[in-house]
């Protein structure tokens, strides 16, 4: 993995009103990728839209250590992929054993968001995994992501307050499923 020094601020120049991409595809998270997608986790809107506390780089090194360590022993219990649109990283989804439950996560780059990316992205991934139940959360105040969950039939299982963590600011949580 590389030191903290290796991150650095990314800036994306966007349009006023930017394009719907023609292309969105999935593929393994290689090495490359880690400093934009640590820029894209680490932007203050981002983390207030998921109501997480950005990583620390060694932090965020420290959680792709083990996911690559684990992925190249054959362990199946995290799957990510980054979301290309037109061939240019935009953010991260996958899923992950949470004890007894698989549960799907994303993040998309703020230049990113409202284009229809998330919502093509969940969609192959979830041709990709065939498993079933599916979970996901998200913060009550993210109603982009509960529609974009909602649109490939996740139902919302239950509202709870979740108090705050290492990780996780304190906020109202929706706990969806996907039958």
């Amino acid at each position: 993995m590389s030191s903290p020094r290796y991150y650095v601020a990314m800036q994306h120049a966007r349009s006023a009103q930017p394009m719907r991409p023609s292309e969105v595809q999935l593929r393994e998270v290689r090495p490359v990728d880690l400093p934009r997608l640590y820029a894209y986790e680490s932007d203050p809107a981002w983390c207030a839209m998921a109501m997480v506390k950005p990583r620390s780089p060694e932090a965020f090194d420290a959680v792709w250590e083990k996911i690559f360590a684990g992925s190249a022993m054959g362990e199946t219990d995290v799957l990510q992929r980054v979301i290309l649109a037109d061939g240019e990283v935009c953010g991260l989804i996958g899923c992950r054993a949470v004890g007894d439950r698989c549960e799907v996560g994303y993040g998309l780059g703020r230049a990113f968001w409202g284009r229809g990316i998330t919502s093509r992205a969940l969609a192959t991934l979830l041709a990709e995994v065939p498993k079933r139940p599916l979970y996901a959360t998200a913060a009550a105040t993210n109603t982009a992501s509960i529609r974009v969950l909602t649109k490939h039939g996740f139902v919302v299982e239950e509202r709870r307050t979740v108090l705050e963590t290492e990780r996780h600011l304190a906020r109202e949580e929706v706990s969806l499923v996907l039958w």
